[in-house]
């Protein structure tokens, strides 16, 4: 008589060797469309192995992906895949292409609903044990695809390593927010207003930042296409996302306490020009000259991140003022940035010639917007933490072709 062997559900146990790392059911929607969006907006040779039996709010990323040219390979219950039915509540992702590789697992069974247990790699020769596995209970033969795409076969390790330390990051920042929400549940928020709109102002910051994360990406992208007389271009864009991920960090910790600014003695000329390096990923490739007069030599008591922020946020503006390209003023297009003293204060103004700002008695109120996609929250934000560093923010001047916001901060006494 012949002798069956059941399966195992190793991938559940191959979850706990990363130390049983926990994240929340939205935030591991977010993951999976880290590493599956990439593919779809760009298609290039790849495959995709996926089990995921709760689809709500990813459905039509996998309406997209059913409908696109990439292979992919299911192993729901339902499929015709399995071998046997052992993976119960565990589900995965596995994208491939020459490029990038990335497994995700995860398994619901955590005693709490909101929440799951999960594994993940990142371009790492480590990708062969959980494929492996996969195979052990697959009809489909997986060789062609493990030989087709490996780590070994990618051609940066630059781009491989600030890839990893990317998602990594933003797996750290996932864990932060988990936690300050564990808190606010347990009573250290007890506000719950304030606990709504603090998140929502948390969102916007960090939105920010990622997408000069994004940027950077790209631009890392372009550059790998070229010779090595562009190493150094990609490392100042590799600082920046290092940059921007510590800033996006700190907004998603600042979830678990009521406390405001951290206010120390800064100096304002390199926080301005530090600002002024990460939001130019904002007007690459749209003809903006930036104009920069950075001469205060004034130290200012400040948060150094926060006033990054309300810079870059400043600036971000003043790149989507402009019009479209075919729209281009005589003088052209330019952004001017400057820091100085003034009596008793330091002065940043950001300026440009793009169309004035209509209403613009309206411009800081919380969910006002001129923009089609807009939140109406940047301004907002800006006023809200520069008057928690004791400073204040205007809109100075709006005409036909020029708009100039001021900053004004108390200069620390040194003497």
């Amino acid at each position: 008589m012949r002798k069956i062997v059941r399966q195992q559900n190793y991938l559940k146990e191959l979850i706990e060797t990363q130390g049983n790392r926990f994240l929340t059911k939205q935030a591991l929607k977010c993951l999976v469309r880290s590493v599956l969006e990439p593919l779809l907006d760009e298609p290039e040779s790849g495959v995709v192995f996926h089990r995921i039996e709760q689809r709500e709010g990813l459905q039509g990323l996998f309406k997209r992906l059913e409908f696109s040219e990439i292979e992919s390979i299911d192993y729901s219950d339902k499929s015709n895949n399995l071998v046997e039915k052992v993976w119960a509540n565990t589900e995965f992702i596995c994208v491939m292409t020459h490029r990038f590789v990335a497994v995700l697992i995860w398994d619901y069974n955590t005693g709490d609903k909101n929440t799951v247990r999960y594994y993940s790699l990142y371009n790492s020769k480590l990708q062969t044990e959980p494929l492996d596995i996969i195979q052990r209970n697959s009809k489909v033969d997986l060789t062609q695809y493990k030989e087709k795409f490996t780590p070994d076969r990618r051609d940066n390790s630059l781009l491989n390593a600030s890839l990893r330390k990317l998602l990594e990051n933003l797996e750290e920042s996932a864990s932060d927010a988990v936690l300050g929400y564990a808190e606010q549940s347990a009573g250290t928020l007890v506000d719950s207003d304030y606990a709504q709109k603090k998140s929502r102002v948390i969102a916007h910051e960090i939105k920010n930042q990622l997408s000069i994360c994004d940027l950077y990406s790209g631009i890392i992208r372009k550059y790998l296409e070229k010779d090595e007389e562009n190493k150094d271009s990609i490392i100042n864009a590799l600082n920046a996302i290092n940059r921007s991920i510590a800033m996006a960090n700190n907004s998603l910790l600042s979830l678990k306490t009521k406390e405001n600014s951290e206010l120390i003695p800064v100096e304002l000329d390199k926080i301005t020009e530090s600002a002024v390096g990460l939001a130019k990923v904002y007007a690459e490739g749209r003809s903006i000259e930036f104009q920069t007069e950075f001469s205060s030599n004034a130290t200012v008591l400040a948060d150094s991140e926060k006033l990054t922020a309300v810079i870059i946020n400043l600036i971000k503006n003043a790149v989507e003022a402009f019009p479209a390209e075919d729209d281009i003023p005589l003088n052209g297009k330019y952004i001017k940035i400057t820091a100085e003293k003034e009596e008793d204060f330091a002065i940043i103004t950001v300026s440009n010639n793009a169309p004035g700002i209509k209403e613009p008695e309206k411009i800081f109120d919380e969910g006002f917007t001129t923009k089609l996609n807009g939140s109406g929250l940047g301004l907002w934000i800006c006023k809200k933490s520069i008057e928690e560093q004791l400073g204040q923010i205007e809109l100075s001047r709006s005409s036909e072709d020029y708009t100039e916001f001021t900053v004004r901060l108390g200069l620390v006494n040194q003497e």
